[in-house]
């Protein structure tokens, strides 16, 4: 997504992993078969230069990731730093009537939630749509039932959004109310109505569906469903199409940063959208070409295409040394161990140059203002710690 256009991309859904603690394969055999992801986090999972980005540019995501290390430890940490640099380049490639939807389960939503406020802004916060899903599986002793998942609607910015109202189906699916037949051939119903000054008339109302609400009740794929490809986190094509219906127009752009096995990228496809998925396994790129060639005419020679080389933009950010840093530091200063904001820890040689130290990575740390200023450009970390201990100052 770095190497993408700002402000590019129409639409966003992403349905990323959920911090789960669980690894996911698909059965070999099945379309999907090999296609395989770990959803279980470490801070060796992540880039450790993000934390640092994120400390200097984002203050308030950063306070997040803090809180949560607190309230739930360092894997959800690591996951939350994770999806916030996606979030980061999410928002900087979506238009200016662009949406983005993140899909998500309790594991991680209300985490996720702080650091879309932090990022999209929380005035620009629309909807929390739960998708019922219904209940399938083992039966729980010792809890309720889980029936949904959520989904976070952002815009990014309230009140210029794209939005066209989606009706789904009436309980009564026979729609036995629609019993009468216009000239063309179409049901309708007669509705009594109130004019404003009283009197009584009888209007003409063709079936749409009811108005869809916040609550979308789509039922998850069985097993046997032939939409399945096998893979294990697969979404209804009807829950995709029914999002992308209701915040985008024919043409626009629509960008899946975890497509798995290209449902978005489907949904898309069949009702008229550019589109554009990204994902991390070769799987998946063999899943959307298998699901747009078997069930859509593609326009275009072409066909789908698949490209394996990252985009470049000018003005790309690339790793700064000083974000690696406070990443393998997690924020602390190797001298005293106190917990500083990025601005205030400083570039220092570990073995200093008076003493032979090269101007290379490992070589170089992060030090507060104080201990820099005692350390000087002469005395070794050695040295350092024993000239804070004689100042009565803990060391790491």
């Amino acid at each position: 997504m770095r190497g993408m256009a700002d402000e590019s991309v129409d639409l966003i859904y992403l349905d990323p992993p959920f911090n789960s603690n669980h690894d996911y394969a698909a059965p070999i055999g099945t379309p999907a078969g090999g296609a395989e992801f770990k959803d279980t986090w470490t801070l060796q999972d992540v880039d450790l230069a993000w934390w640092g980005e994120i400390a200097e540019s984002y203050p308030a995501l950063y306070k997040v990731l803090e809180a949560t290390r607190e309230t739930a430890g360092k894997s959800m940490m690591s996951y939350l730093i994770y999806m916030a640099v996606r979030i980061i380049e999410m928002h900087r490639i979506l238009r200016e009537t662009g949406s983005l939807y993140l899909h998500c389960d309790p594991t991680a939503s209300h985490y996720l939630k702080l650091a879309l406020d932090s990022v999209l802004g929380k005035s620009n916060f629309v909807n929390e749509v739960v998708w019922y899903k219904g209940y399938r599986g083992t039966p729980r002793k010792q809890r309720y039932q889980q029936e949904h998942d959520t989904v976070f609607l952002y815009a990014k910015q309230y009140g210029r959004y794209t939005w066209n109202s989606v009706f789904g189906e009436y309980k009564d699916k026979s729609m036995s109310r629609y019993n009468k037949i216009d000239k063309d051939g179409k049901k309708y119903a007669l509705i009594k109505r109130r004019r404003t000054d009283g009197t009584v008339y009888y209007g003409k109302t063709y079936p749409k569906g009811k108005l869809q609400g916040d609550v979308v009740e789509i039922p998850v794929l069985a097993a046997t469903d032939k939409e399945r490809t096998g893979y294990p986190t697969q979404k209804p094509l009807a829950l995709l199409e029914r999002i992308i219906k209701a915040s985008s127009n024919q043409g626009d752009m629509v960008l899946d940063p975890f497509c798995g096995c290209a449902t978005a990228c489907h949904a898309a496809e069949r009702l008229n959208r550019q589109w554009i998925g990204i994902d991390i396994s070769e799987k998946a790129a063999q899943l959307v070409q298998m699901r747009i060639n078997r069930d859509i005419t593609v326009a275009g020679a072409g066909g789908v295409i698949h490209r394996t080389d990252i985009p470049q933009i000018s003005g790309m950010r690339t790793k700064n040394i000083k974000h690696v840093l406070y990443g393998m530091q997690e924020g602390r200063c190797k001298g005293c161990c106190g917990h500083y904001n990025f601005k205030d820890l400083e570039v220092d040689h570990v073995i200093p140059r008076a003493k032979g130290g090269q101007d290379v990575d490992e070589n170089l740390q992060l030090l507060c203002g104080h201990c820099n200023r005692v350390k000087g450009g002469k005395l070794t970390m050695a040295e350092l710690n024993t000239r804070l201990k004689e100042m009565g100052m803990a060391t790491c």
